[in-house]
């Protein structure tokens, strides 16, 4: 009979149980009642050394009293408690009781303080020292092992800051994906797409759609494969909410760095996320919390319903400012587009280049986050640099590509830049 259906087991455990037990107490009444045979020095006749002699005297009382006790506790703990296989206890306690229990007994200690949130919503809730605080705590224990202290994430974990959202970033659609938790599951499409080279081809295509290094010729074969991925993630690649689907044409990537073999084992092989419910552990107080501190970190979309927005998002956009002779290119958070007021920029380094000079062009990283996620987009943002200023007339060999001699640029918008420099 299968052990999740017969009790054996239960009755084995409880049965050893009690036998050792017992064991225990009869083994001290025979000790007690069992003379050894010894010589009239009440001697076992045991010598070492010449003169070191075994003696027949018994436990002292206070040692089997000490003994007796201890099973005498454990008959009854067992009574009360659970050990004894399936036996729950006459107290029918059980840790699951004694946790909620005691999480019950903490909401009701925290809710004055929650009740001063009550009502307000995310825009609110953002500037609330009080309420930000407590947001920070709910999240390091709860959050942080995943989406990292900083909510830039980890590769197979979403960053938080960046603006991209599988399943929206308004506060009402975070609201829900903490609550109710997430099931993302992109499915294996080998047999749908064909071969072997029509899954290169097709990654490649897939690849093209966010401006990531790609085979030209690849890409146009595998485009109209991805007619069995438009499903999910639409004709022009750019995802579906509703679904959990990417966008393909942003070059965030969850999964790893946007490359042929990451996109080929992906078509391949498939892959399902879980974001796991939290409604059942925290408060309806504590969730609001929760939602408005993860959307004030700067990569949460403006709800209609809002005033305004979480402060820090104000400033992370797309700019360019020149400095000293050097174009500093400026990038929104976990993004390779270029700010429409660049082309004034681009202009003068095309100038310059013209004048016979070579532009060098340096990436910085992030120094927060996936280290090979930043490095990665760093180089996209190079790219995308270059490749503007190839398409106003520069050549290949009139551009450097330079990686900065100091990398670590912390984690603000000076992180997120791309230098031009006339040399």
């Amino acid at each position: 009979m299968s052990d999740f259906t017969s009790n054996f087991w239960s009755v084995y455990v409880a049965g050893i149980t009690l036998a050792g037990i017992f064991g225990c107490l009869l083994l001290l009444w025979f000790s007690g009642k069992t003379k050894a045979m010894t010589d009239s020095d009440n001697t076992t006749g045991h010598v070492w050394d010449g003169d070191l002699r075994e003696m027949n005297n018994p436990l002292p009382r206070w040692w089997v009293g000490l003994f007796i006790i201890t099973c005498v506790f454990s008959l009854a703990y067992l009574f009360l408690y659970p050990g004894l296989g399936s036996y729950q206890g006459s107290l029918n306690w059980s840790q699951t009781d004694q946790f909620d229990r005691e999480v019950t007994r903490g909401n009701e200690q925290a809710a004055p303080i929650y009740a001063a949130f009550a009502g307000k919503s995310a825009a609110e809730l953002v500037k609330d020292p009080q309420a930000m605080a407590i947001g920070d705590r709910l999240f390091m224990n709860n959050c942080a092992q995943c989406h990292g202290s900083d909510a830039r994430g980890s590769t197979g974990f979403p960053n938080l800051t960046d603006g991209d959202w599988l399943w929206g970033g308004k506060p009402d659609q975070i609201h829900e994906s903490i609550t109710k938790g997430r099931t993302g599951v992109m499915t294996p499409m080998a047999a749908a797409v064909g071969s072997g080279d029509d899954v290169r081809n097709l990654a490649n295509y897939v690849l093209s759609l966010s401006g990531g290094p790609h085979d030209s010729v690849r890409a146009n074969l595998g485009k109209p494969k991805f007619a069995v991925c438009a499903a999910c993630h639409g004709a022009d690649g750019k995802g579906n909410q509703l679904l959990g689907a990417p966008n393909l044409t942003d070059n965030i990537w969850v999964h790893g760095a946007g490359v042929e073999s990451h996109i080929v084992n992906m078509i391949n092989n498939g892959k399902t996320g879980v974001m796991p419910a939290w409604e059942s552990k925290f408060t309806p107080e504590q969730l609001n919390v929760l939602t408005a501190y993860v959307w004030g970190k700067g990569g949460g979309v403006a709800d209609a319903s809002a005033a305004t927005k979480a402060p820090a998002a104000a400033a992370d956009a797309a700019s360019v400012v020149v400095e000293g002779g050097v174009v500093k290119f400026f990038f929104a958070t976990g993004k390779a587009d270029l700010a429409p007021a660049a082309d004034k920029a681009l202009a003068e380094i095309v100038a310059g280049v013209k004048a016979g000079k070579k532009a060098v062009i340096s990436g910085f990283v992030d120094s927060t986050g996936n280290a090979e996620q930043n490095a990665e987009l760093a180089k996209q943002r190079a790219l995308a640099v270059r490749e503007q200023l190839k398409a106003l007339g520069v050549t290949e060999d009139q551009v450097e590509l330079k990686k900065p001699g100091n990398i670590d640029a912390g984690a603000s918008a000076e992180a997120r830049r791309v230098e031009v420099s006339l040399g």
